[in-house]
């Protein structure tokens, strides 16, 4: 049976996915006590009668400020983690993101991850480590998937920070991005180091370019966003469900 994990930042992110797919809490091993994840496991059976192991990660509250557990690094413990306990066939970055008018984007328009990931706010000035900190961590390639759903592809581009600055604004074109999020690019990390193929499913709360207050306009449309996320990820987790090749082919990208 193939096994498809995905990492989401906010609970509230993945309470529809965990109640239309039926999911049930999962116990991990006792090492990760003393973090914050939630796991969440069950099984799909697809049509015709084929089935995916199905998990979701959620990084949890932070213990400390009781807010869910958004950014990279608990993305990345979160990706490790699930890699660690459920081997996972593909790992998914699963949440809402921002993207730009000018690249057509619309609010609650749901995009798959395209060739690269990359980080905008990892300034390293120094050789080597410059290009340790634009990413450019190689995507599955699901043009197929995309193609049979109806759905736009766009390199990802991850910062932790909600807002932007004018340079980041600049390492996010220079990427050949068009969605700006929190978590993807920690997570095609953990799934390069651990040879796990990675794509992302990313629903856009604000665009960048003619709302350039992203927190309130994060505010504003998160519903929306978090409703067409559901919707199109179930869509994609039935397709995967009757075409287990894209699973096993494990096509990447390397940029």
């Amino acid at each position: 049976m193939s096994k498809l994990s995905l990492i989401m930042a906010m609970e509230a992110e993945a309470e529809g996915l965990i109640d239309a797919l039926g999911l049930e809490p999962f116990v991990p091993r006792p090492f990760y006590e003393r973090l914050p994840l939630k796991f969440y496991h069950g099984i799909y059976q697809g049509r015709p009668e084929t089935f995916l192991e199905i998990t979701i990660t959620v990084p949890g509250k932070d213990p400390r400020y009781q807010v869910d557990s958004i950014g990279t690094e608990p993305a990345a413990v979160a990706a490790f983690a699930t890699v660690m306990e459920f081997q996972p066939d593909v790992l998914v970055s699963a949440g809402t993101a921002g993207s730009f008018a000018k690249h057509g984007a619309s609010i609650g328009e749901v995009y798959l991850s395209d060739s690269a990931f990359y980080f905008h706010d990892h300034r390293i000035p120094l050789p080597g480590w410059d290009m340790f900190g634009k990413g450019a961590y190689p995507s599955l390639d699901v043009r197929h998937l995309a193609r049979e759903l109806g759905l736009p592809l766009g390199n990802i581009s991850s910062g932790n920070a909600l807002d932007f600055t004018e340079q980041e604004l600049a390492a996010i074109a220079a990427h050949g991005a068009i969605v700006k999020e929190m978590e993807a690019t920690a997570v095609a990390w953990v799934g390069y180091i651990t040879g796990t193929p990675v794509f992302a499913i990313k629903s856009i709360t604000d665009l960048i370019d003619t709302h350039p207050d992203s927190p309130s306009e994060f505010a504003r449309n998160f519903v929306t966003a978090v409703i067409s996320l559901t919707e199109k990820t179930l869509a994609i987790i039935d397709t995967f469900a009757r075409d287990e090749k894209i699973l096993i082919e494990h096509q990447t990208k390397e940029v």
